[in-house]
């Protein structure tokens, strides 16, 4: 076989049928195991520069219930006047989200909740502002939707989420996007739209102890209260629009393992989202 003839090769090649840290099967288009452990494997801790600790032995309470399939779905009429009140435009729950295979009408919808977080601002060598959940520059979302930017490549995910609980569209949630290395490098197109993608926005600085730039010091506590609760609905909100339960995953586990991975969402406390789970499902019961 020539050279030419073998690049092409490599380009077209399938990907392997089973990939990543948490064992993505293609074929099936999911991740190895039940829902809980999928969950358990997807949301492992993420330190510094993306090193993970080990799986949590079991989700937490609310979070173990509704990946076990006993927490029913709330209707969608409940959801939309929540969203409603809560002054969350995020294009209703009563459209499809996106399928994979770039939307082939016969590929599953959507199955991941995807946490990011921006890494934006930087501020190098600079402290963190005072107020760093209220500061206006940390809560900008100027930087995320650059002016005749491609729409290609920007925004680069479905919904944004700042540190005072605003949340803004970029991609449509019937948009097949991706936005982790797994899906793009690894997967490909068979991953396309099967992930629904959330960056919450979380400011950066410099560690003076690593040589050169770099973004590894990150605020702790990583999000604010306010980003917990407004995650907790548009996980709700999400899952009522798919029709079922979405994983909730996080990009560094992810692309654990890859080249370039990236170290996001940096001190995610998973019992204060499942705290502000617990306490929104609750609030939707009573309604």
């Amino acid at each position: 076989m020539s050279l030419l003839l073998a690049a092409l090769a490599l380009q077209t090649a399938a990907p392997d049928p089973v990939v990543g840290l948490c064992r993505f099967d293609v074929a099936q288009l999911s991740f190895a195991g039940s829902p809980a452990e999928q969950a358990r494997c997807l949301m492992q801790p993420v330190g510094k520069r993306g090193a993970l600790a080990a799986s949590p032995k079991r989700l937490p309470g609310t979070l173990s219930r509704v990946m076990a399939g006993r927490v029913p779905l709330p209707s969608r009429d409940v959801v939309t006047h929540l969203l409603a009140a809560e002054r969350m435009d995020i294009g209703g729950v009563d459209q499809p989200v996106s399928r994979a295979r770039d939307g082939d009408p016969t590929a599953p919808l959507a199955r991941y909740f995807v946490i990011h977080d921006t890494s934006t601002p930087y501020y190098g060598d600079e402290p963190f502002p005072a107020d760093i959940d209220g500061d206006a520059r940390v809560n900008s979302f100027r930087p995320y939707f650059p002016a005749n930017a491609d729409p290609e490549k920007f925004p680069v995910a479905h919904l944004f989420l700042n540190r005072i609980g605003q949340v803004l569209v970029g991609q449509p949630l019937s948009r097949p996007w991706r936005a982790t290395k797994l899906e793009t490098r690894v997967i490909g197109l068979p991953a396309k739209g099967l992930f629904l993608h959330v960056e919450t926005v979380m400011p950066r600085r410099r560690d003076p102890a690593i040589e050169g730039w770099n973004d590894a010091i990150a605020p702790n506590p990583g999000f604010s209260a306010r980003q917990y609760d407004r995650l907790a609905i548009l996980y709700i909100a999400l899952s009522v629009r798919a029709g079922g339960w979405l994983i909730p995953a996080q990009h560094a586990t992810m692309d654990h393992g890859l080249p370039q991975a990236h170290d996001d969402p940096q001190n995610f406390r998973i019992k204060d989202f499942d705290r502000a789970l617990h306490r929104r499902l609750r609030a939707l019961r009573r309604d």
